[in-house]
């Protein structure tokens, strides 16, 4: 597999960088992934927008314009021979002997693109899962696509080994804020889609902003506030979703059993509606 490193491109398996890059020492890189389907990269400048932000908000910016980005990536995606796959985007501060504080180092960010193949087309119908709720342990700026992602490894992992799909994390008051690698959400008993606000204690998700968007155009009530507990267990469906989950149902939480835990049929409805506006 090809991949871009540095200014160059290079087989996987000589693509280095240094023990002294920051974003390997102090996780100090932002990062995206961009799914692709079939000659289109889904939601592509919404991702790239976000990446600019991220870097914004850490101090730092890329020389390097959205237009190459978008060259590399398609050359990487024909070089692969990619028809459904994965494109994984980092930018790190840089490169410089260890120091906690990046203050006057003549630092240059570091730009790393990968693909990874999908043997299969996106499903527009897939079960459901069960997740577990757990604290939110991470960092007070989980808006900001960082590589700090240790406390979402740990939640994921705990899941995964106890056959769970998801980790939702709560805050100190026992709201949703999102998953490890996804956003919640929920559609109550009157049938109106709730999701988490932007207020800083989620990552603004580009495949959020799109579902959010659909559901507008489709004239379905949504309101953005705090999910509790109790709403989700009087509610009628819940489902997560992510650039690589797109729309994914969800049947359990915890003990609580959704929809008698079976998939609803608006998360299927929505699921597919997402796909094909992405065709």
């Amino acid at each position: 597999m090809l991949s871009y490193i540095n200014n160059k491109f290079c087989p996987l398996d000589k693509a280095y960088i240094s023990v002294n890059d920051r974003g390997y020492q102090f996780g100090d890189a932002v990062y995206e992934v961009i799914l692709y389907k079939n000659g289109k990269f889904l939601d592509l400048e919404g991702h790239l927008n976000r990446l600019r932000k991220s870097m914004s908000r850490i101090d730092f910016e890329l020389n390097i314009s959205d237009s190459a980005i978008k060259t590399i990536m398609k050359r990487l995606v024909y070089e692969n021979d990619l028809q459904f796959g994965s494109i994984y985007i980092q930018v790190s501060r840089g490169e410089y002997s260890r120091d906690h504080s990046y203050f006057n180092m003549p630092l240059k960010p570091i730009l790393v693109i990968l693909t990874k193949k999908i043997k299969e087309n996106f499903k527009t119908s897939v079960p459901g899962i069960k997740v577990f709720t757990t604290s939110d342990m991470r960092w007070k700026n989980p808006d900001i696509k960082t590589t700090q992602l240790l406390p979402n490894v740990l939640a994921k992992t705990k899941g995964m080994k106890n056959g769970y799909g998801e980790a939702l994390f709560l805050d100190d008051k026992s709201y949703v804020t999102e998953g490890s690698s996804s956003n919640f959400w929920i559609l109550n008993k009157d049938n109106v889609l709730i999701t988490r606000s932007l207020d800083g204690k989620i990552l603004a998700g580009i495949t959020r902003e799109s579902i959010l968007n659909c559901a507008k155009e489709k004239n379905i009530k949504v309101i953005e506030k705090n999910i509790s507990l109790r709403d989700i267990q009087s509610c009628n469906e819940a489902f997560i979703t992510s650039a690589s989950s797109f729309v994914t149902p969800v049947v359990q939480v915890d003990g609580m059993i959704i929809n008698n835990g079976k998939v609803g049929s608006f998360s299927k409805l929505l699921r597919k509606t997402y796909l094909e506006l992405n065709e």
